[in-house]
C-alpha cells in the first residue's frame, strides 16, 4: 500500500475513515480485534480532568463488562504516542472508576511501533496493536462481488472492510483503480441506505487520498453523490437553494429596471410639462421672481 507523505490534514484524513466506518459498522470489530460476541455501542469518549483541557479518546465503545477504548494511528507509535494513549486509558479509570481495555489501531506496518513503557520500576503498559494492512481486504471484496451477483446482504464485517478497503491487505497494485472500482459498485451493495451513506463518506475522503488524476476525482465525486441519498439530497437542497436565492435575485432586478423606468418617465413627463409652462409662460403673466422659479425647477429635469 501506497501512503501519501503525512502531514496533520492527511492524518485526520485517516482517523476519520477509520472512526466514521467504526460508528457506521461496530460490530465489525468482534472479529476484527478478537472482541467478545457481545452487543456494543459507541457512546461519549470525552475525558475531563480538574485544571486541564477537554480531550477526547477516538472511540469508546460500552458493553456489559465495561468500556473499550480503540485509538486509530496513521502513523507507527513512538513513545510518546503510547503515554498519551496509556494516559486516555488512566483518566478514564480515574474517572469512572473500571478498568478500561485499550485496542490501538495503526495503519502504516512497515516500521515498528513502540511495545511498551514503564509505569513503574515494576510495571509497565503493552499496547494491544492491530494493523489494517493485515485486514485481508482482497478477500473480503471478492465475496462481495459474489454477494452482489447473487443480490446477498453484507455483513457488518463485510460493510467496515469495504469502507476501508484501500487501507488493508487488497493486492491492488493501483490503487486509483480500487478506489475507482469501489465507488462504481457501492450503488449495488444489498445494504440500507444509511449504511450506504456511511460507505460513500469514507470513500469521499479516500478519493482525495489515493486519486491523483483530477479528472477521474471528479468524475468519482460525482459517481459518490449520486449513490448516497444523503449527499444527493444536501446538494439538491443546495441547488434548492441557489436557484431560490437566484429566483428572488431576478425579481428585485426586474422591479428595480420596472421602477428605473417609471422614473424615468415620470422624468420624462415632468420635463415635457415644465418646458411647456416655460414655452407660454409670456402667456400666464407670471412676476419675474415666479419665471425665476419656474425656469430653476426646468433646469433641474
Amino acid at each position: 500500500m501506497i501512503l501519501k507523505p503525512i502531514d496533520n490534514s492527511i492524518k485526520n484524513n485517516y482517523d476519520s475513515i477509520l472512526k466514521i466506518a467504526t460508528h457506521a459498522f461496530v460490530n465489525a470489530l468482534i472479529p476484527l480485534m478478537n472482541l467478545p460476541e457481545e452487543d456494543y455501542k459507541v457512546v461519549s469518549s470525552e475525558l475531563f480532568a480538574p485544571g486541564d483541557d477537554v480531550k477526547s479518546m477516538d472511540i469508546l465503545l460500552e458493553w456489559k463488562n465495561g468500556h473499550i477504548n480503540v485509538e486509530f494511528h496513521k502513523q507507527p507509535l513512538k513513545k510518546r504516542d503510547l503515554d498519551r494513549d496509556f494516559g486516555y486509558a488512566s483518566q478514564h479509570y480515574m474517572n469512572d472508576g473500571k478498568t478500561i481495555d485499550q485496542r490501538i489501531v495503526v495503519v502504516d506496518i512497515d516500521r515498528k511501533s513502540v511495545e511498551k513503557i514503564q509505569i513503574t520500576p515494576i510495571n509497565s503498559y503493552i499496547g494491544n496493536y492491530y494493523f489494517v494492512p493485515n485486514f485481508d481486504g482482497g478477500e473480503v471484496l471478492n465475496s462481495i462481488k459474489n454477494k452482489i451477483k447473487t443480490n446477498q446482504e453484507l455483513t457488518e464485517y463485510e460493510k467496515y472492510v469495504f469502507s476501508i478497503l484501500p487501507l488493508t491487505n487488497h493486492k491492488y497494485s493501483d490503487e486509483e483503480k480500487l478506489v475507482e472500482e469501489l465507488c462504481k459498485i457501492t450503488h449495488e451493495l444489498n445494504i440500507s441506505e444509511q449504511d450506504r451513506d456511511s460507505i460513500c463518506l469514507c470513500q469521499l475522503i479516500l478519493v482525495e487520498l489515493f486519486v491523483n488524476d483530477e479528472f477521474l476525482k471528479n468524475e468519482l465525486i460525482g459517481v459518490i453523490t449520486m449513490t448516497s441519498s444523503f449527499i444527493e439530497k444536501r446538494e439538491n437542497k443546495l441547488k434548492k437553494a441557489l436557484a431560490d436565492a437566484k429566483a428572488e435575485n431576478d425579481a428585485i432586478k426586474r422591479e428595480s429596471e420596472s421602477i428605473k423606468k417609471e422614473s424615468e418617465s415620470i422624468r420624462e413627463s415632468s420635463k415635457q410639462f415644465f418646458s411647456e409652462i416655460n414655452r407660454n409662460a409670456d402667456k400666464l403673466n407670471l412676476s419675474d421672481s415666479q419665471k425665476k422659479i419656474l425656469f430653476s425647477t426646468t433646469i433641474k429635469f
